[in-house]
């Protein structure tokens, strides 16, 4: 496992105790946000939108 791969896999195992997802399309942490009165999970970076 190459060191990008392992602070990938620390910073996966952070988020899950955190309880704060991952984007799934380039791995930044997702940020909370409220669409349509529904909650979101939302990618700041790449722009990624999960449901809650």
């Amino acid at each position: 496992m190459d060191d990008l791969e392992r602070q990938r896999e620390l910073r996966r195992e952070r988020d899950r105790l955190l309880d704060v997802p991952n984007c799934p399309e380039c791995l930044h942490r997702m940020e909370p946000a409220e669409v349509d009165d529904d909650l979101m999970w939302l990618c700041r970076e790449c722009g990624a939108s999960r449901s809650a």
